[in-house]
């Protein structure tokens, strides 16, 4: 008796493994119904997907597509083809990943299959980071949206597929992320000094980002510098045709547009750039990646080394301190919400750091893209964190 169910369970997984893609997503019409009918207005990228081999799907369900009802982004979906193609293929991965590829591994980035230049500017393609916390496994995409996997390894005859309760969210120009996420006197600084558009449209880049009170705290240096040695302490900041996400980062050094090498350290969980720490990693923009710094870097002190036991670090300008006028550089900057990705610019070449010149002080137009305003969080489903969790 026992033989004759072993040989059943085996014939019903070999049957359920034989199914194709669209066959499985069918199968779960209870939660991805929607997903099967948007796949099915689509019926290249259907097509597409029912034939590939080696992929990983991460299925939005029903609840999460349904929290675009009512969007901008909803809208373009319905009316532009090509940005639901691209959105679509955003959800593919490119290899199979078992839901245990991302178990105890902090951070991991895997490759997807959007790759068209008028929504991607990185060199192989944009990715999503994998994030564990609390034995379970999130996505993280463009805008800071993580995707909780709340059932995972519906394997098909392609590869695998998880069901994720957020969609993802493509990437969006570095200045309308920047905005988005109030990192104004960023914006407002790169704008001064005339290279935000050029960072804006090179290929593979990595940025670090001071959050809005480290330029505070250095008011009365950065606020007086001119031009060129303002765009000499931005290009500090920038790494050029690398993308560099946070698993990349635990030591070592890279050299930046401005020339001079950063260093990077990990002390007591803690990830430093010279004496700045990270205190956001991996938001991914349309050609590269950003990783926000409580402290604005200094190429005339590249030697700084941070107190990790401090909770705030001693700006790497000496003698520099806050000043009344408020934040540096915002006042050229205008807030806005970022609602939803249309596309990047054309994809670029790469960053060339511009020769010490005059250039213009005021602000060029900003055509942000709208943006969505989707809930986040971690959210531990218990399936698969018990399952994840128990590895």
């Amino acid at each position: 008796m026992r033989f004759f169910l072993f040989l059943f369970s085996l014939v019903a997984a070999t049957l359920s493994f034989a199914q194709s893609l669209p066959e499985v997503i069918a199968a779960q019409s209870g939660n991805l119904s929607t997903l099967a009918a948007w796949l099915a207005s689509e019926p290249l990228v259907n097509q597409i997907l029912g034939s590939a081999r080696g992929i990983t799907l991460l299925a939005p369900s029903n609840n999460a597509l349904a929290q675009l009802y009512g969007s901008a982004l909803a809208t373009d979906l319905a009316v532009d083809p090509n940005l639901l193609a691209a959105f679509l293929s955003y959800h593919v991965l490119e290899g199979v990943y078992p839901l245990a590829d991302f178990a105890n591994v902090t951070a991991k980035s895997a490759p997807t299959f959007l790759n068209l230049a008028g929504y991607s500017n990185v060199t192989g393609g944009q990715v999503v980071q994998s994030r564990f916390q609390n034995g379970g496994v999130a996505f993280l995409s463009g805008k800071g949206v993580l995707s909780t996997v709340t059932a995972c390894d519906l394997n098909h005859t392609g590869g695998t597929m998880h069901i994720i309760d957020t969609p993802l969210m493509m990437p969006t120009r570095m200045t309308d992320t920047l905005v988005a996420d109030g990192f104004t006197g960023a914006v407002g600084a790169l704008r001064q000094a005339a290279i935000e558009e050029p960072l804006n449209n090179a290929a593979d880049m990595t940025l670090f980002v001071p959050n809005n009170d480290a330029f505070n705290a250095i008011g009365s240096v950065i606020s007086t510098m001119t031009i060129d040695q303002l765009t000499t302490v931005l290009n500090y900041h920038v790494v050029q045709g690398q993308v560099l996400y946070s698993q990349h980062m635990a030591a070592g050094t890279q050299r930046t547009a401005q020339g001079a090498n950063l260093n990077f350290r990990a002390v007591n969980g803690s990830l430093f750039v010279n004496s700045a720490r990270v205190i956001a990693t991996d938001l991914i923009i349309a050609n590269g990646v950003v990783h926000v710094l409580d402290g604005v870097l200094n190429p005339a002190n590249t030697t700084a080394t941070p107190n990790p036991s401090a909770a705030t670090q001693v700006p790497a300008f000496i003698g520099a301190k806050t000043t009344t006028g408020g934040v540096p550089f915002t006042s050229v900057v205008a807030t806005q919400t970022v609602t939803a990705p249309t596309h990047s610019p054309t994809a670029g070449g790469p960053y060339t750091a511009p020769a010490p010149t005059a250039r213009p002080t005021g602000p060029p137009t900003d055509g942000a893209a709208p943006r969505a305003n989707l809930a986040l969080g971690m959210v531990v489903v218990a399936g698969c964190a018990a399952m994840v969790g128990s590895l």
